[in-house]
């Protein structure tokens, strides 16, 4: 028979031990979800370095190459592909995406095809252009295109090479950005400014001036396509059918009206 003071040291060491492998046992899961935690966190690592990515350039823009970053991103992301826009001056950006060093051109009007021959264009457009004259009379006519705004002092943006020709032979001044260029027509420097109508919506909506409107008709409209590397034209056949579906589903428009409202409160 066991006297009161071997017992209680008996039950101290089946404590001491039963804490001892409580601990251990812990310590092992800890170090078990420790290393699940690790290696899920290297799988998805793994998996994005494995998910191909392409890298498109762009003009310079808050306006359409924002709306060209939200439809592509979308589009490729349906095929299992993450993108890239990066913006450059307008001609560095073709001269990028024609060499190869990136994988295409994000959105240009098919003009460009005559001098960019490495570039293919996707059939279906992203977005159709809206060259519109702003100025700060109400009622100004447009209604007979480019010959409306003869004889007045127009202003443009350098590097838009579609404006450039058409008001070649016009009293035309050249401006690096749209915010000078609105600011000049705000401060009577200008009779009018063309240019395209998404373009404008940042540089109007930071500037809140009341006394410019956009006139209608139109001056021009031209859609405008999607390009890729000819060393990557085995992808237009997928991208274009998502573009496609986009379009007949009313998505694209969706992109461009949400892109829109943001600038809602501009003109």
């Amino acid at each position: 028979m066991l006297n009161p003071l071997s017992y209680r040291i008996k039950m101290n060491n089946s404590l001491i031990l039963n804490v001892f492998i409580a601990l251990f046992i812990f310590a092992g899961l800890s170090s078990l979800s420790g290393l699940a935690n690790a290696a899920d966190s290297n799988t998805k690592k793994f998996l994005s370095q494995q998910r191909p990515h392409f890298t498109f350039s762009t003009f310079l823009s808050e306006g359409m190459g924002v709306l060209f970053e939200r439809i592509l991103t979308e589009a490729y992301a349906q095929l299992g592909y993450d993108v890239t826009i990066k913006g450059f001056p307008a001609e560095r950006a073709l001269a990028m995406s024609n060499e190869g060093l990136v994988d295409g051109e994000a959105g240009r009007v098919s003009v460009i095809e005559g001098s960019y021959t490495n570039l293919i264009r996707v059939p279906t457009p992203l977005y159709t252009n809206r060259i519109v004259a702003f100025s700060r009379q109400a009622h100004f006519n447009t209604k007979n295109g480019w010959d409306s705004i003869k004889g007045y002092n127009v202003g443009a943006v350098l590097g838009y090479k579609f404006i450039e020709k058409m008001t070649d032979d016009m009293d035309t001044v050249y401006f690096r950005n749209y915010s000078i260029l609105f600011k000049a027509l705000a401060n009577n420097r200008l009779d009018v400014a063309v240019s395209e109508y998404l373009e404008a919506l940042p540089a109007l909506k930071q500037l809140r001036s009341a006394q410019i409107k956009a006139h209608y008709p139109l001056l021009s409209h031209n859609p405008m396509y999607h390009y890729l590397h000819k060393s990557k034209a085995w992808l237009i056949p997928a991208i274009d059918a998502t573009l496609r579906e986009m379009e007949k589903s009313g998505r694209m428009d969706e992109i461009l009206n949400e892109l829109e409202a943001e600038y809602k409160d501009c003109e």
